[in-house]
Parts: structure tokens; sequence; C-alpha cells
């Protein structure tokens, strides 16, 4: 049988006082969701199911008389705790800074946005606010399946946040957990399916098998991390697009949106797109009231004569075999910048690129590289080229190419210092602290760890070829001072916080993508960061490289244009679409006030309910305070206030006996009508609010429909046609069934019959004395 609890009711569960925000009713069962309101438990969730975990009832809880003092900071303590619908639930209790900019993005959300593009600057906590969403719509019963998708190394530190701070369980899938949940679930049965939150790589989800998976499961919310890897005509991209075109609500997260390219960056805001605009979120630490402390200098390193003369003939053979083969071969032209990028970086770096592509040039039957197997998910943010690319002919006569080759790599070889780490090493001796060193390849990666003499440095390395677990022991050495200097490839460069013990930031050659500098510096230059952080940028003057620098710095003018007019045309001129962000950047400071309230209140009372105290006189004037939460017809909880009544004694009753049965009378006096029904200026936003998402839902269903609409030959002795399409329509009536409850879930109206009242507080009026 259905629980019979309602939301908002106590229940002693496995020893504990929990407070039921949802019940999800089913035939001969029910899954509560509960918030903790112990000590022990004291902002905890727990989701159980009834019967199984038999929650108890606690009717009435004590009633306890206590002082004056005690009850008013109770009362003012329930008070700001009140679960008004246009509020943060779950902010107060987070492990988190209540920073105004944070917040805005859960309230816009709360507000009816349904796609957002987080894209502050680096180290502004974007992580917390899509966190933050997650708790939100969890808690009030919005949700019931959310999908992370995120870079692999970035998967356990998602998982770590969420269960850190915000008290939320999600789970990481890849190949292995899949493997281990099919052995023990019954046939049919998804492994994508019974977890609230999911978390999963995007290389992972990419992959045509495990995309048509979740294809068949209902998906309430995605959120893509770092998503200016979701480029047009990538399989990434793709896949995000598919599953956000089917999901009510869409978070992208990525500090640096744009590269430069207007249509990357278009495409990236219109996925999942329905009709809405999308709530792009961007600030800068000088917009949210932090004091801007970076400071960049980009260093010019003389090459040594040696270096110059490669440099000089690494540009000559690029140009040649641009204007060559490359013509009509954009393998070629790549070729081309590769050799360019790997010049400037390292002599290591091009003499290894050179040797094997004149061991390739003469090999016109190289086969292509072998693909990964299904269960590998290998970091690629610094992987060698690979042979099939590299052995492109860039001109006409392979005799030709093949002594250009070889007298570049005898160039190469003269070359036996490095300007750039007899540069690097004196700053770093200048410094005379912790550092992080940047570049692109690995083969630089170990010529600088070998320039770096052992004796006076401790220096730790991360780069793709390490797992997780190699990458988190450099990482934590460094912050805990065991290494001095860190060198890296970009596989650092995203979701890694050194910000406690660092803030310099060393770039041995200029990345020709603009994004890359700003995820890099992003490592030291976070939200806590005390000192003043500096990036400096190693380059050779009067090479490639300087056109580089030209080339950095027009992107970087674009994407800021782009992002600032995409920022102002996402503001609705629709009068049923509200202005989300200009009603929430103001909403934000009060609730930061309102929430650093709560968490004060709650922390000095603790959660106590039930309470009063009183002081004779004759006659007596009584306020009591009663807690009305209001459920929908889905069962959730949509919005709760606080009632206070004054009520004016007839006679002072003698004991206590009297004194309880008084205040559990009190019950009948409260209003049941909620404060903001009584404001007509807020009723069209809530019509907005619920407006947008509806239709959403509609377009996504209608799409639905479509793309599933059961077509089949039926045979006359096999029925495996009829099968198939009996289990696809399955498919789409559970995926249509869920957008449905999702949609009920906020859209339904309030029950009033079911509003519940819970007395909190009781004190005697001492305004009537003092008259």
């Amino acid at each position: 049988m259905p629980s019979p609890h309602e939301p908002g009711a106590l229940l002693e569960v496995r020893g504990e006082t929990w407070r039921l925000t949802r019940a999800q009713h089913f035939e001969s069962c029910a899954i509560l969701t509960l918030e903790g309101r112990d000590r022990s438990n004291a902002g905890d969730r727990l989701r159980v199911i009834d019967p199984f975990d038999r929650p108890r009832p606690i009717a009435g809880r004590t009633l306890r008389r206590r002082s004056r003092r005690t009850v008013i900071a109770s009362a003012l303590a329930a008070i700001t705790g009140a679960r008004d619908a246009s509020r943060l639930w779950t902010a107060a209790d987070a492990a988190i800074e209540l920073w105004p900019h944070q917040l805005e993005p859960a309230l816009a959300v709360i507000g009816g946005a349904t796609r957002l593009l987080l894209a502050d600057a680096v180290g502004l906590g974007k992580t917390i606010q899509a966190g933050l969403i997650v708790a939100e719509l969890v808690e009030r019963g919005w949700i019931e399946h959310a999908l992370i998708v995120c870079p692999a190394g970035l998967r356990d530190t998602w998982a770590r946040e969420l269960r850190d701070r915000f008290g939320i369980s999600a789970i990481v899938i890849d190949q292995a957990s899949i493997a281990e949940r099919i052995a023990v679930l019954p046939p049919g049965v998804s492994p994508w399916s019974g977890h609230a939150v999911a978390i999963a790589s995007i290389d992972f989800v990419k992959r045509e098998e495990v995309l048509a998976a979740i294809d068949d499961e209902p998906l309430d919310l995605v959120i893509a991390d770092e998503a200016h890897h979701l480029s047009p005509g990538t399989d990434r991209g793709a896949a995000i697009a598919r599953i956000a075109s089917r999901t009510p609500w869409c978070v992208f997260v990525s500090a640096t949106p744009h590269s430069g390219d207007r249509a990357a960056f278009d495409y990236l805001t219109s996925l999942g797109d329905t009709g809405e605009s999308i709530a792009i979120f961007r600030r800068q630490r000088g917009d949210v009231g932090l004091m801007v402390s970076r400071r960049t200098r980009v260093l010019g390193v003389t090459p040594t004569p040696e270096e110059a003369s490669l440099l000089t003939a690494i540009e000559a053979y690029a140009r040649a075999i641009w204007i060559g083969r490359g013509r009509d071969d954009h393998a070629v032209r790549l070729i081309a910048m590769i050799m360019a990028r790997r010049a400037s970086s390292s002599r290591a770096a091009i003499e290894r690129t050179l040797t094997r592509r004149l061991a390739l040039i003469a090999d016109t039957g190289v086969e292509p590289a072998q693909s990964l197997l299904p269960w590998e998910e290998a970091d690629q943010s610094d992987q060698v080229e690979p042979d099939v690319m590299l052995s492109a002919r860039g001109l006409e006569s392979v005799e030709d190419e093949r002594k250009a080759l070889e007298h570049l790599i005898v160039l190469a070889r003269r070359c036996s210092a490095s300007s750039k780490f007899r540069r690097l090493r004196r700053l770093l001796d200048s410094a005379r602290e912790p550092a992080v060193i940047f570049t692109e390849y690995r083969d630089s990666l170990d010529a600088i760890v070998a320039a770096l003499p052992a004796a006076s440095r401790r220096v730790g390395v991360i780069h793709g070829g390490l797992s997780a677990e190699q990458r988190r022991v450099a990482v934590d050495g460094f912050n805990d001072g065991r290494i001095d200097v860190l060198v890296a490839t970009d596989a650092a460069g995203e979701g890694l916080n050194l910000h406690h013990r660092c803030r310099l930031v060393i770039d041995v050659e200029l990345p020709w993508n603009p994004l890359r500098l700003e995820q890099r510096i992003g490592r030291v230059d976070r939200l806590g960061q005390q000192r003043t952080v500096h990036a400096i940028r190693l380059f050779h003057p009067g090479t490639i490289e300087s056109a580089v620098l030209e080339h950095l710095r027009g992107r970087h003018h674009r994407a800021d244009r782009d992002i600032a007019a995409a920022v102002f045309e996402g503001r609705s001129a629709d009068p049923d679409e509200p202005d989300i962000r200009s009603r929430v950047v103001p909403a934000a400071k009060e609730e930061a006030v309102r929430l650093e309230a709560q968490r004060r209140l709650s922390q000095s009372n603790g959660p106590r309910a039930r309470i009063w105290t009183f002081r004779r006189s004759r006659p007596a004037r009584l306020i009591a305070l009663h807690r009305v939460t209001a459920v929908n017809e889905a069962g959730c909880v949509m919005n709760e206030w606080m009632q206070a009544t004054r009520v004016q004694l007839a006679a002072w009753p003698d004991d206590h006996r009297r004194w309880r049965r008084l205040i559990a009378g009190l019950d009948s006096i409260v209003s049941l009508t909620p404060p903001e029904a009584s404001d007509p200026a807020k009723a069209p936003a809530r019509r907005a609010q619920s407006g947008l998402l509806e239709r959403r839902i509609a377009v996504i269903r209608s799409r639905l429909k479509r793309e599933r609409s059961v077509r089949y030959q039926r045979s006359l002795f096999d029925r495996r046609a009829d099968a198939e399409a009996a289990s696809r329509q399955a498919i789409a009536e559970r995926l249509d069934a869920a957008l449905c409850r999702t949609l009920r879930s906020v859209t339904s109206p309030i029950t009033f019959d079911r509003l519940r009242i819970d007395f909190v507080a009781a004190w005697t009026d001492s305004t009537e004395r003092r008259r």
C-alpha cells in the first residue's frame, strides 16, 4: 500500500528524525525523500522506500517550555528557514560560501530558466553553481534523474564536490561500473537507471552504443562541464546535442566558451534549443566585488643562433608544403602548423616529430593507428600525432622532402642548449616560490624536467599518460609542499585547484588556442587566492610566435565582444517570457543576506520545534507561530510560510496541562492563504515561470513522438518484429510519462485540502505589559 505520510511530516527512520519533503506513490510502495532534522543529521538528505525502511511518524513532538530568549531565537530561525517558493532551500545547509553571484543561476532556474550557460571567469565557482542547481531541483522533487558529463579526469572531482558540499550521492559510470551492475541487475534493467545523479565522461557518452542506452532512459537535467569541447562537427558536440534536445533542463559550464570562432560559440549556445533564449552568466572577478589581482607578462626570449637557424628553416619548410600539396590536402596544412608549434616549444619536441616524419614519408602503406578498446578512456590532451596523419607528403618529390627533413634534423641536433629553458631556470631562481610550468607537448615536458636540477628543486609532473590516481598524488604533493615545481601539459589545464600554495604560472610556449591560456592560469587564479597571481609567457620574438601572439589577441577580443552581445541578446523582449537575469541579480544579494542569517540562527539554536514560554499577566495576549506547508497534486512541497497569530486570552491557564490544550487548539485559527497569493504583481511571473518549462516539454514530447513512432512490417511466422516494436513503444511511453511527471511536479496546483500546519513556538506578548 502507498505510504500514508505526506510532505512536511516528521518521521523516524533508522533511529534519526527526518522531515518528509516528497512522497512518490506507487502501487505497493512509496519513495520518500527526507531531510535531516536532528543535530546528527542536520542538512543530510536521504531517499528510502516505504514500507521497506518502515518510517515511523512522530505525531506530536514533546512540547517543551524554554526561556523567552531561546523561544524568540528559535522562532527567528524558523522564519528565516521557511521554504518560500522563490527562495533557495539547500544553500544554507551546503558547505559553500554564500557569494551572491553563485546563487544567481539556481535562482534563475527556480524562476523559469531551462537552458543556462555558466561562463564565469576561471575560479569563480562554476562547479558550485551547477551543484546548487542540482541540489535545488532534487530537493523540490522536480527531477528524478540527472546526468553530469565532463572530461574523464574530472569525474571523481564532481562526485566529491556533490557529496561534500551538498550531501548528494552521485555514481560515476564507466565501462567497468556498467559491467558490474549488469552482473547483478535483473535482465532488461538498464545500468543507467536507479540513480538520481550519474556522472560520466564525454568520451564515454559519445560512443554510439552508450548514447543509444542513454536515449532509452528518462533524463530531467543534463550538465555539460568544460563545454567548450562541444564543437560543431564533433562526436562530443553531437552527443550532447542529442541528449539536450530531450532534456527539460540543460546547463553548460565553461570559463572559456568562446575561442574566437563565432560559429562554434553559436553552436554551443544553441544546444538543446526549443525556441527559448539561453541564460548566460558571465562575470569577471571585478563584477563580483573581488579585487582583480592578476599580472600577465609576455616575455621575449632571444633564441640562440642555432635555434634561430632551426626556426627559420622550419618556417620555410612549413610554408613550402602549405603552398605545395597543402593547397588541396588539409592534412598537409595541419602538418605545417604542427611543425611550427613544436619548433616553438623545444628542440626535443620538433626533433621527434621530424624523425618520425622522415621514417614515414616514404612508406605509402601506413595503416591507421589502432583505436582504443571500448573500455579505454585515455586523456588525449597531449597525444602524439598519429602516423597516418604525419605520413602525408607535403612536396611533390619524395626525395626532395626526404632531403629537407634530414637537413632540419641536423639543425635540430645542433641546438644543444635551449634559450627558453635557461630563462626558465633564472625565473625560478628569482621567484623562489612554488610554480606551475605548462607546455603543450610531453616531449617538451620531459626535456624541462631534465633541465631542472633535481638537487635544488623537487619536481612533479602531470600529463595525459598518467592515471587519475597518479595525477592526484602529484597534485596533493604539490599542494602540501612535497613538490616545488609542477610541470604539466594541458591535461592539468582543467579542474585542478592549485591556488592554496601557488600563484605563479609559466607558459613555455604560446598555444594557438586562447582557451588554453585562460584554463592554465585558472588553476591558481581562483576564489580563495590571497596573493597577486603572476602569469609569464615565453616566446621567441621575430618568429612565427609573434604572429601567434597577435592572433591570440585578436581571438580574445572577438570572444569578449561576441559573449557580451550574446548576454545582451539573451534578455527576452517577449512580455510572456520574464527577463530572468535582470530579476535574479538583485534577488541574489538579498538571498545571500537571508541565508547568512539562517545559518547563524540555526547554528546557535539547533533544530528545535514545539517550544513555548510565558510570563504571568492578567489578561494576557499570546503570540503563536505556525509553519504551513503547501503540497501540490504531484506530492511536491511547493511553498512554506510562517504564520504568526496574536490571541487574546480570556483567562490565564492554571497549569501546564491547560497550556498544552490551549496551544493544541491554536491550529484552527491559522490562516491558510500563502502570503504571495495576496500580491497580484507576482502572478504574471509565476505564470511565466511554469509556462517556460511547459512550452519546452511540449516541444520535447512532440519531437520524441515523431522520432520514436513505431513503423514495422508484421511477419506471418516470425514474431521478433512484433516484440521489437512493442519494446520500442514501451520505451517511448516511459519517456513521455517521465516528461509528464516532471511537468506535473513543477506546474500542478497546490491542493489546499492537504496543507499541513505545524506548531513551532508561542510566547506572551510583552508589548501589552509595557503599555
